[in-house]
């Protein structure tokens, strides 16, 4: 009778590892400023929630300015991803309005954006991380204004309608967030989320007033 031999899997070549160890470390500093603040995330303090060495942290990104920006970067794509699988199709405005806010919400209440936005607030005196953030945000914003008027494309409100009410649903869910952050026993948002809601479809079933004879 022949003899089985199990087949060993064949290793994963070094890309594949290097971006499980990337995957691996930015994991690790996004549950350790979420837990014990930006302050407390040092490179060492990190390395223990990755259970790898600092060595090899920095053998991956460089120094601690470049892994925060990959941290920043990550949760603001994760959060832009979630919008991006929102389903649109023809449901009413209305409704339209409430699942992006919610989906939006969602997104900044993960822990993965709160890391980015304690962050973004922690680095903002270095210029080098400031600059590369502000490249990738203004890059973010572009993708999110595309996503919105893909979404709400039949609204009345002209360019100006949909400038004030997206910026009115974003800088609202910031604050939450950054509420959350800073404020331990935040209450149940769900009042302001509805609240956000009208005020923004309010926005977008404005038609724009005729200029002025």
């Amino acid at each position: 009778m022949a003899v089985m031999t199990a087949v060993a899997p064949e290793p994963r070549s070094a890309p594949a590892r290097g971006e499980a160890t990337r995957k691996r470390v930015l994991d690790a500093a996004v549950a350790c400023i979420a837990r014990d603040g930006f302050q407390a995330s040092n490179l060492s303090r990190i390395a223990r929630y990755a259970g790898m060495t600092t060595g090899a942290i920095q053998h991956q990104f460089g120094d601690k300015a470049s892994l925060l920006a990959e941290v920043v970067e990550r949760g603001y794509e994760q959060m832009v991803d979630r919008l991006a699988r929102m389903p649109g199709g023809e449901e009413p405005l209305a409704a339209r309005v409430s699942k992006l806010v919610e989906a939006a919400w969602s997104g900044y209440d993960a822990a993965s954006t709160r890391a980015s936005l304690e962050t973004l607030l922690a680095m903002r005196g270095d210029e080098a991380f400031h600059q590369r953030s502000i490249s990738f945000l203004a890059a973010m914003h572009q993708r999110v204004d595309r996503l919105w008027m893909g979404t709400f494309w039949d609204a009345p409100c002209g360019r100006a309608g949909h400038v004030e009410a997206q910026r009115t649903v974003f800088a609202t869910l910031n604050g939450l967030a950054l509420e959350r952050i800073l404020v331990p026993g935040m209450p149940d948002p769900a009042p302001d989320l509805a609240r956000l809601a009208r005020h923004a479809l309010a926005l977008l079933e404005a038609r724009p007033q005729a200029p002025l004879e």
